[in-house]
């Protein structure tokens, strides 16, 4: 029967895919790794992974962007995949790959029920303060509002303390800041795209939206040129004109990667300081993803920078979306 079949999760972008497939009765991990790949060759590496694995009785998919609209485990279809198309433009480096990942799906595994978990679900609720933004209300009913991102990896690493004042450091080729109070989310650097907040790889983080006018008025770039050169040639790629892998950036001894380091490790410490602010303190500040986890110069220098703060507990944490993901289907849905 299919209930008794395993769940397969998949976390689809632009130049890999991650999966891990779990027994959908007490969730432990049967199998799981990552594939690099560029885009055109996905489904050719997708069919190959469902020849290679059990078959699973259910699929699950990371889907970076859900909008107000979808904030729980969602079945989806044809027409769901319609709506959440509209949110490419707000996520382009990840919202067309999830997708195409489930068309792909659909077409390899017909009969079986494929469901979304969104990085946007876990921000919903927080108050309008902190995810509104400062422009006219026929605007802001349009939806244009701070939605936040890295849910999935927030909800796992909330669900392992207990601290009342908590702020999580997702810090990977993507990079933003979590402030939690009660294991709630109450404010986090993304806002309406993953672009805005902290500088990351290739992504520029916070910038004055002037710049932007000033490109398509002054200098004439188009607004495509605009999303590239802020999406894939800004953030630690622009600040060092070398790389955007944080590793290259440490192992060079050129005055730019440490100009992009040092700049990276200041924005952090800010942002992290403004966090503090909306929760009233810091009683536990977490580091997660690939950054986070594995250079102790990176975070070192970012506590230095915080040393002012009363004393607060720093942990080192790795992040488990796919987990996080399988937890949710199975609460989600009746299998019984």
């Amino acid at each position: 029967m299919t209930k008794s079949l395993p769940l397969l999760v998949l976390n689809i972008g632009s130049s890999s895919i991650k999966y891990a497939l779990f027994d959908m009765g007490n969730l432990d991990k049967i199998d799981g790794g990552k594939i690099n790949c560029l885009p055109d060759e996905s489904e050719k590496e997708i069919t190959s992974l469902i020849e290679r694995i059990p078959r699973p009785g259910f699929l699950a998919h990371r889907i970076v962007h859900g909008g107000d609209e979808f904030k729980h485990v969602t079945l989806l279809n044809e027409e769901i995949l319609t709506e959440l198309e509209k949110f490419i433009p707000f996520a382009p480096l990840h919202q067309p790959y999830n997708l195409k990942g489930v068309r792909v799906m659909a077409k390899l595994l017909p009969d079986i029920p494929q469901y979304a978990c969104f990085d946007t679900e876990f921000h919903t609720g927080r108050s309008e303060l902190y995810s509104t933004f400062a422009i006219p209300l026929e605007l802001r009913k349009k939806g244009l509002k701070r939605y936040g991102f890295h849910g999935l990896s927030y909800e796992w690493i909330s669900g392992q303390f207990d601290s009342k004042r908590l702020i999580i450091a997702h810090l990977g080729s993507g990079c933003s800041l979590c402030a939690l109070l009660d294991g709630k989310s109450v404010d986090t650097t993304m806002g309406l795209t993953a672009l805005d907040g902290l500088p990351m790889s290739t992504r520029s983080g916070n910038i004055d939206p002037g710049l932007v006018l000033y490109l398509i008025e002054h200098l004439k770039y188009t607004p495509d040129q605009v999303e590239h050169i802020l999406y894939r040639e800004s953030g630690m790629k622009g600040l060092s004109g070398i790389s955007g892998d944080f590793r290259t950036l440490q192992e060079s001894d050129d005055d730019r990667a440490q100009f992009a380091l040092d700049y990276f490790i200041l924005k952090t410490a800010q942002e992290i300081a403004r966090m503090a602010v909306s929760i009233g303190g810091i009683d536990t500040l977490v580091f997660t993803g690939g950054v986070g986890e594995n250079s102790e110069e990176i975070r070192n220098a970012i506590l230095d920078r915080l040393s002012f703060f009363p004393p607060f507990e720093t942990v080192i944490l790795p992040t488990n979306e796919e987990k996080m993901i399988a937890l949710l289907v199975k609460a989600g849905i009746d299998y019984a």
